[in-house]
Formats: C-alpha cells, sequence, structure tokens
C-alpha cells in the first residue's frame, strides 16, 4: 500500500470523563477526567486516534489541557491539514521540531500517536510492535497505584487488589506521613511488590525521612525531590555526590522529571537515576519513547511503563509497552473500569487473576467507541 498520508479529516474532541473515584497525590486531585481526542481520517476511510493526556492543572508539568487545546487548534492541526500529502515519518519529523521549538510533548504525542496508528492501520500491523520492531508477549501483569487515601482505608484497599490477583502496588506518599503509610502495608504483605510515589513532595531537607525507606525493600522511590529544571538537576547532581546525608539505597525512579530524550541522557550521566518510569505522552510520542527505551537498555538503567489516569485510547499503548518483555515491574495498569464507567475503547483494560491478555491487532488493536467521544464530547474542532 501506498505510504502517503492523505487526510479527509482531522476531528478534535475536548471531553470531560467522569472518574469513579477521586484519585489524589501530593500535588492534586482529579475529580474527572478532561482529555483531548485527535481522530483522523484518509481518503480511504481508515482512522487513527491520539490523546492528549495533559491534566487541567499544572500539577504534574506545565501543559494543561486549555494550553494544548489552543495550541492544537490554532497551530499544529491546522498546519497539519495544510501540508501536502505525506509519508508518516515525514510527519513525524515535522512534530519534532515543533516539540523541540514549543517544549510540550504531550500535546505532540496526540498528533503523533493518531498519525502512527493511522498509518498502521493502513498498514495492517500494530502500532506499539511496528513501532519498537518487535513482537508483544501475550499476556501483561496488573500493577495498581492507590492515591492518597485516608490511612484507615489503606489496608482494606491493598488488601481488595491483592484479592484481585494484583502483585504489585504503588502508594501515593508524602513527608507528613509516607513512612507510616508504606511501613504498614509492609508489615502486613512482606512479599508484595512495593514501590512509592512522592511526586516531588520532599525538600533535600527531608533526606533523612527518604533514608527511612531503605529497611522497607521497596521495588522504587519515585519523584522524591524536585527535578524540574537544569537548575534543579545541577542542585540534585549535587546533592547526590557531595551530601554526606545522601545514604538513600531505595532505587531512584524519574517519572515527570524527565520530558524527553534529553533530560534521560542527563540523568543518566550524571547517575541521577536508577529506573525510568515511561509514559508516551510525557516523552512526546511513540517515536521518542522508542529512543528513551533504547537509550535505557544500553545504558542498563531498568524501565517500567506507568500512566496518565487516561481513557484506554492511551492507555493501550501503555499495556502494550508492558508487553515488550523487559519491564522492570509491572505496569501502573488495572481494569478500565476501576477509573470509568464506560470506556472509550472495546476491549477495555480488563485483569482476570492480574493478569491480562494483551489485543495487537492493528494499530491500536481495539475498537474505538465515536459515539461515546460524541457523547463525553464538551467542544469539538473538524478541518
Amino acid at each position: 500500500m501506498n505510504d502517503i498520508l492523505n487526510f479527509k479529516s482531522i476531528t478534535t474532541y475536548r471531553l470531560k470523563l467522569p472518574l469513579q473515584f477521586n484519585f489524589k497525590t501530593a500535588k492534586g486531585e482529579v475529580k474527572e477526567r478532561e482529555t483531548i481526542i485527535i481522530r483522523i481520517e484518509d481518503q480511504q476511510g481508515y482512522v487513527g486516534y491520539g490523546e492528549c493526556v495533559a491534566f487541567t492543572e499544572p500539577f504534574y508539568t506545565a501543559e494543561t489541557v486549555d494550553t494544548c487545546w489552543q495550541k492544537l487548534v490554532d497551530d499544529y492541526i491546522f498546519n497539519l491539514r495544510m501540508m501536502r500529502p505525506k509519508p508518516l515519518m515525514t510527519y513525524v519529523r515535522q512534530l519534532q521540531f515543533w516539540l523541540n521549538r514549543d517544549h510540550m510533548p504531550m500535546t505532540i504525542a496526540a498528533v503523533e500517536n493518531a498519525l502512527v496508528n493511522l498509518h498502521c492501520e493502513r498498514l495492517g500491523v500494530n502500532s506499539v510492535s511496528y513501532i519498537m520492531g518487535q513482537p508483544l508477549q501475550d499476556t501483561i501483569e496488573s500493577g495498581v497505584v492507590i492515591g492518597d487515601v485516608p490511612m484507615n482505608q489503606l489496608l482494606e484497599r491493598v488488601e481488595g487488589h491483592v484479592a484481585n490477583g494484583c502483585k504489585r502496588i504503588k502508594i501515593k506518599i508524602n513527608p507528613t506521613d509516607g513512612y507510616e503509610r508504606i511501613s504498614l502495608i509492609r508489615k502486613h504483605y512482606p512479599h508484595l511488590v512495593l514501590a512509592a510515589d512522592a511526586n516531588q513532595s520532599y525538600s533535600y531537607d527531608d533526606i533523612d525521612k527518604v533514608c527511612q525507606f531503605n529497611d522497607l525493600k521497596l521495588a522504587c522511590i519515585e519523584e522524591p525531590f524536585a527535578m524540574t529544571t537544569l537548575q534543579s538537576y545541577k542542585e540534585w547532581k549535587w546533592e547526590r555526590l557531595n551530601n554526606d546525608d545522601w545514604h538513600i539505597e531505595t532505587p531512584i525512579c524519574l517519572d515527570e522529571s524527565i520530558l524527553g530524550y534529553d533530560d534521560l541522557s542527563y540523568a543518566i550521566e550524571y547517575g541521577l537515576i536508577d529506573v525510568l518510569n515511561i509514559k508516551v505522552g510525557r516523552m512526546g510520542g511513540l517515536v521518542p519513547t522508542k529512543a528513551a527505551i533504547n537509550l535505557c537498555r544500553e545504558c542498563r538503567i531498568p524501565y517500567w511503563v506507568g500512566s496518565m489516569v487516561e481513557s484506554g485510547i492511551s492507555k493501550m499503548l501503555h499495556a502494550q509497552l508492558a508487553a515488550l518483555g523487559d519491564s522492570y515491574m509491572a505496569g501502573d495498569l488495572s481494569d478500565s473500569n476501576r477509573y470509568f464507567e464506560r470506556d472509550l475503547i472495546y476491549p477495555d483494560l480488563t485483569f482476570k487473576n492480574g493478569v491480562m491478555h494483551v489485543p495487537d491487532g492493528d494499530g491500536l488493536g481495539v475498537t474505538v467507541f465515536d459515539d461515546r467521544l460524541e457523547a463525553y464530547c464538551m467542544e469539538k474542532r473538524t478541518l
């Protein structure tokens, strides 16, 4: 088949998906999930979908639903539609130029994912397998994230997930009672694969509090310290190399401080990272994600796959990345109906006894419900 992508229409949806529960972290709380979906249809009737996974407030990164929406409808989508029909990688190179210029990886990823999905639908191959150049495993194990819930509910939540077959749980923590939360779980579940996510809530004055986790045998502690600017990287580099109190033995996992390949390369070069949390949106798309995973493999930095409380359009990519076979631990991947009464895809993410069969069909490998895009839509633009 001709590899030129010839668009018929590009539609951008701004959706509001009701959540089944409030998801709380050290930085913010999500009560309903606003998200942006891009739908690209070509002249032959093939369709590709991508999701922009920014939040409504800039508590995770600087991008928000508002800033991403404006950039998409006023700039990227318009200019994409005005380009002559091109092969996929020509569009990807244009997106990388915009990414380097504007530093909006989650916005760029939404467009890139839709283009890759469309291209792979046309070829009859799976998007993740095609970009990564390798087959996917048949199954993955579930991994659950538990938000900042009241202490008296914590063990009950953990017990419920363990009973459903989950063997890896990540707990959102903060300096106030983070150690108490994790130690309570570890006391009752000594063999559970356990991780903590601080969302950059500790300061360097709290290094002793982070060191407390050493005896709890965590798989990792994610983003303990703020590290969102080059100056922050230099401060962390100095602290890790020169602070006599730096006795942190728990592997440090980086997430929101790694916003692209250059950040990852810097963190590896100066020994600031032990484990990487991979998210397609944060890296700027599947093509940059492949580069990051290959760098981790080359430098022997373990990686695993996170998620963004997003719909199945984005989360299915994460499920398939988790099926590459060399993840450090199970990803932040659990049943769709834990988050949404109705997801946007079929089949949705469903784990039985902690294991999910991974769809690996054409494109996303799943069907997207266009009628649900319309039902949850708050605003729509079509070119």
